[in-house]
């Protein structure tokens, strides 16, 4: 059986989805997962809450690491929107030396295959392995070529879920030249931790299958892939599904998958709550104002 190293990153408002992310995941491989929480200050509560899947599920151990942001990303850019516990996975080959290769995911995907298959993709000598983010190729990717220099053969690439080959991390202390380019580049960053990786990784990293990092909200900026294929889907835009009810497919699409894995967590009631009142009144706003900028020509 392979065991499969996981990174997470989240504070204590994206503990819940820590557990849907998790359930989902281990629900659709039979490898053993050691997931390894980077830890933004999560109450105990709720790391209880995360370790109650154990009742559900065998194949999988969990461990908080707890990160002082301030004292590690003292001076980092961040916003409402980007909070520093982003720059959390710019430490993961550091933080355990023992591993060799990791996977990095954020918390707004739900597994949908066995993630063993994107763990077992060859690097052929890259450090890292990413998606490409074609559906923003001719629009914002193609201006931040010229923002940050790059070479024009770069294909920029999701930092949402990565494979890293930490050894060549390590070799080549990449940590330091990520915090040397965000000092660099701090006034300009857009989405600061992806920014910063497709910058150091110019035109230099393993360009990895769309199924294992599907974007919902840009499904028909790929060719069709068959929903039996997609090994993660991940919910990158602005509306999250957790802020949606399960029925709102108008809102997001393919929301029952995320569902379906949310209620298998202690969270569920927190979900529906949240979904409710004025908060959802809030995000139907919000939603309806994205689809308008949209409508204009106006692009995340």
């Amino acid at each position: 059986m392979h065991k499969i190293p996981i990174f997470l990153s989240a504070d204590n408002n994206y503990a819940p989805f820590v557990a849907t992310t998790i359930a989902s995941i281990c629900d659709n491989t039979k490898s053993f997962c050691d997931f390894y929480i980077l830890d933004g200050g999560i109450t105990e509560e709720n790391k209880e809450k995360i370790c109650l899947l154990k009742t559900l599920y065998n194949n999988f151990s969990i461990e908080f690491i707890q990160i002082d942001l301030e004292k590690e990303f003292k001076g980092f850019k961040d916003n409402m929107h980007f909070t520093k516990s982003m720059y959390s996975r710019f430490l993961i080959p550091i933080l355990k030396p023992e591993i060799k290769k990791a996977l990095y995911s954020d918390v707004d995907i739900i597994a949908l295959g066995d993630i063993k298959e994107m763990y077992l993709e060859n690097l052929e000598g890259y450090a890292i392995g990413a998606v490409w983010e074609a559906h923003n190729e001719k629009s914002v990717n193609a201006k931040k070529r010229k923002l940050y220099e790059l070479s024009s053969l770069h294909r920029f690439f999701s930092s949402g879920n990565i494979i890293i080959d930490c050894n060549k991390w390590r070799e080549n202390n990449i940590l330091e030249s990520l915090l040397f380019l965000e000092q660099k580049y701090r006034n300009i960053l857009q989405m600061p931790d992806q920014d910063l990786l497709n910058i150091y990784f110019d035109n230099n990293y393993k360009q990895i299958d769309n199924t294992y990092c599907y974007l919902t909200h840009n499904a028909l900026s790929y060719n069709n892939v068959p929903k039996e294929k997609i090994i993660i889907r991940h919910y990158e835009g602005l509306v999250k599904p957790w802020n949606v009810a399960e029925d709102s497919d108008i809102m997001l699409p393919n929301l029952k998958e995320w569902w379906y894995y949310a209620k298998k967590t202690s969270f569920i009631t927190d979900f529906i709550i949240n979904t409710k009142g004025e908060k959802m009144q809030s995000q139907m706003k919000r939603f309806f104002c994205i689809q308008k900028l949209l409508s204009t020509g106006v692009r995340r």
